[in-house]
């Protein structure tokens, strides 16, 4: 969908249909937005057209692929109870942060606590450090040792959620601080640009003033809209488990906001390799089983290549059969992740109450030399299975972390397309 190119600082409630976005608005990391790099996250401005638009009457809101918490941030601060599913440890982390209002003057205490820790720990010879071999590759020596401070200053915090704050602010400037490229989504070294010596102390610590201000800012405006700082009844909750199996009860929701994952463009484990080595949070045995199950990865056994899914939707399945000519391997992540997304589909339809909407954000790819037209396949996919698609439209993507160097294979994508089904 090309469309008529309109530009505008928030997505209008009336008027969008068969439009391409251009969003002006710089307030994408407004809030607890902006707290962490993740990739292919959608901005704040998707979530809240579509709770404004859709979900005036909505109790609760959704997300099946919460990634980051886009979605709760904003659910939270529009009044409503959340529901977000994620299989990603480092992404759950990042948004029970995002969505967990901390007390000021908490915040000032642990602060000062945590220079303590610091100024003590500075001198320290033996520190706890990443046991990987390449830690010396990824890290100068100087690197690893500050870092060592950092990381043992927080573990010392005795409050869990001040803490937590104060681990995704030391894993937001992992890879910044690292010698691998930071404005990509592939963790390598450039041979041809080496990166300058960046200190982690001034950078955590500059970080951190600006997230505190942030996470400030966010905190006073939930305790004006509720009156308390954790109102119990409006708490987003995460949940740990992949968007197949939503473990709510039927009819009980009018909306669903969602931006599913790529397929065979991110690996979203190893996209944050160097944060999950820091953070020594999760065994390795957890992250490669995510890796494998995670929706749109290319992680395929020989066993399961021997069956490959048919989805019942033609244009789906004629695709899965021309990219069969050109790579059996790719053609069966194609037709696995359009069989998870129909598992999802029919989970979402089975929660929506009747005239409830689902807003899913998708954007096109490459596979193997061929453009995936992922907006076209998912409005077939929900409307073979009951759906009514009432309103389309398409916004420019800036910004989003989303570089994927893979020489065409993965594709840049530029353009995310907002699809509103309704049941």
């Amino acid at each position: 969908m090309k469309g008529i190119k309109i530009e505008v600082n928030e997505i209008p409630l009336e008027g969008t249909h068969g439009k391409l976005i251009s969003i002006k608005s710089n307030g994408v990391t407004a809030f607890t937005h902006g707290i962490h790099k993740y990739p292919a996250k959608f901005i704040p401005h998707i979530p809240r057209w579509a709770i404004c638009k859709y979900g005036k009457d909505s109790q609760q809101v959704v997300d099946p692929f919460c990634g980051c918490g886009t979605t709760l941030v904003e659910a939270f601060l529009h009044k409503k109870k959340s529901f977000g599913l994620e299989i990603s440890p480092l992404a759950r982390l990042i948004t029970k942060v995002k969505t967990t209002p901390l007390d000021p003057k908490l915040l000032k205490k642990s602060h000062q606590k945590l220079l303590e820790n610091f100024h003590n720990l500075k001198k320290e010879k033996i520190l706890w450090k990443p046991s990987d071999e390449n830690l010396s590759k990824w890290f100068k020596e100087k690197t690893i040792n500050k870092l060592a401070v950092l990381r043992s200053s927080i573990e010392n915090i005795s409050d869990i959620d001040v803490k937590d704050f104060f681990l995704v602010i030391f894993s937001s400037i992992i890879r910044k601080v690292s010698n691998a490229e930071d404005k990509s989504q592939k963790v390598y070294i450039s041979s041809r640009f080496p990166k300058p010596y960046i200190d982690p102390f001034k950078t955590f610590f500059e970080t951190l003033k600006e997230q505190e201000r942030k996470m400030i800012e966010f905190s006073l405006t939930i305790k004006k809209l509720y009156g308390c700082f954790r109102p119990k009844e409006f708490l987003p909750e995460i949940i740990e488990r992949d968007a197949l199996s939503i473990r709510l009860s039927d009819e009980c929701v009018d909306l669903v906001i969602t931006s599913p994952p790529y397929i065979n463009a991110i690996n979203y484990i190893d996209v944050h390799k160097l944060e999950y080595m820091w953070l020594n949070l999760w065994p390795k045995e957890i992250l490669n089983w995510v890796r494998k199950i995670q929706v749109g990865s290319d992680y395929i056994s020989s066993k399961e290549m021997e069956y490959k899914p048919r989805t019942g939707v033609p244009s789906i399945d004629e695709f899965s059969d021309v990219l069969s000519g050109i790579s059996p391997k790719h053609s069966f992540v194609f037709s696995k992740f359009y069989d998870k997304l129909k598992q999802n589909f029919k989970e979402v339809k089975r929660i929506l109450t009747k005239g409830g909407k689902y807003i899913v954000v998708i954007g096109n790819n490459r596979m193997v030399g061929l453009e995936v037209p992922n907006n076209i396949f998912v409005k077939n996919l929900g409307e073979s299975l009951g759906f009514n698609v009432i309103e389309e439209f398409s916004y420019v993507i800036k910004n989003r972390m989303l570089r994927i160097p893979r020489k065409g294979r993965g594709g840049d994508i530029g353009i995310d397309h907002i699809i509103v089904f309704e049941k």
